[in-house]
């Protein structure tokens, strides 16, 4: 059995089998799958799974499964095979985005490779994947429970206030990428940060996404609307591009704060064209990333916490 295959089968093995396997997509670097038993999805035993990066949950029954860019192709297909599912037959209708769970990321760091790595064989991560992907993250949300109201019928505590944090592409290459330019801390330097921040600043939650992908932003963007209170967003090289982005934050109407971590405002021309900025109350640059503690600390008082 090749290395992929097994793979497939593990995967299989994490969401109940193939049978509770009902559709079977390819997104992006993802593989989406829904299942007929979403209590059966066992996340760890998934996240733990060889070549996995990270699963996000979507909607009530939806998962997808992160992958490198060189590994999801073989694995949708060997699990096409595997439940006599394709893409042609796949049905999202029911796992659509405004129904869909918030981002939640498990991030699992197996597989990255070490300086005393000779090769990378079939469906391990390698290194290209590693810096494409692994900044997908998302903090696991702390729900409260429903509580019992008069009469017997239930109710949901308040949440409290979420904030996201959006970054777009190369941020997750911080300490490696021109640290004369975006400074030596790392992205997960910038993660903790962040974290910290939302919760001083009164957040009850504050999730934090990456993608080198256009698409992948407008997304998340669009997955804030009804599920976040306001959103920090740095879109990287899309801040001088990208209309589409613009069109999303314009879109959820969500309050929004832009954040650069380098003075762009004294940089190359075309670094001075902001699309993005429409869509803010607010631009925070040249900071470095204490600009991100600042933004949340400033959309936290926009919002009233």
């Amino acid at each position: 059995m090749n290395k992929t295959m097994q793979i497939a089968r593990d995967v299989l093995a994490a969401v109940g089998g193939a049978k509770n396997v009902t559709a079977n997509d390819i997104c992006m670097t993802r593989l989406r799958l829904l299942t007929e038993d979403p209590s059966l999805v066992d996340t760890e035993q998934l996240s733990g799974t060889s070549g996995v990066l990270g699963i996000v949950k979507r909607g009530t029954n939806g998962v997808e499964v992160v992958f490198g860019p060189g590994k999801v192709d073989g694995v949708h297909d060997a699990i096409a095979g595997l439940t006599g599912l394709d893409s042609d037959a796949a049905d999202f209708s029911s796992d659509a985005p405004a129904e869909a769970d918030a981002l939640r990321v498990t991030i699992s760091d197996k597989g990255l490779p070490s300086s005393d790595d000779a090769e990378d064989d079939e469906g391990a991560m390698d290194l290209d994947d590693m810096r494409e992907l692994m900044s997908i993250l998302d903090a696991e949300n702390q729900k409260n429970e429903p509580a019992e109201a008069e009469g017997g019928a239930t109710e949901e505590e308040p949440e409290g206030a979420r904030v996201i944090v959006i970054n777009g592409p190369n941020i997750n290459m911080l300490g490696i990428r021109e640290p004369k330019i975006y400074g030596s801390q790392s992205y997960q330097a910038l993660l903790q940060l962040c974290q910290e921040a939302a919760k001083d600043a009164g957040f009850a939650e504050c999730s934090c996404f990456q993608s080198n992908h256009e698409g992948d932003l407008v997304d998340a963007i669009q997955d804030a609307y009804g599920s976040y209170d306001g959103i920090v967003i740095n879109p990287g090289a899309y801040t001088h591009t990208s209309i589409a982005i613009l069109d999303a934050a314009k879109a959820v109407g969500l309050p929004m704060v832009e954040v650069h971590i380098s003075k762009v405002n004294e940089r190359e021309d075309f670094r001075q064209v902001s699309y993005i900025r429409a869509a803010c109350f607010e631009t925070v640059c040249g900071l470095g990333i204490e600009g991100y503690r600042k933004a949340i600390y400033d959309l936290a008082e926009k919002i009233g916490l």
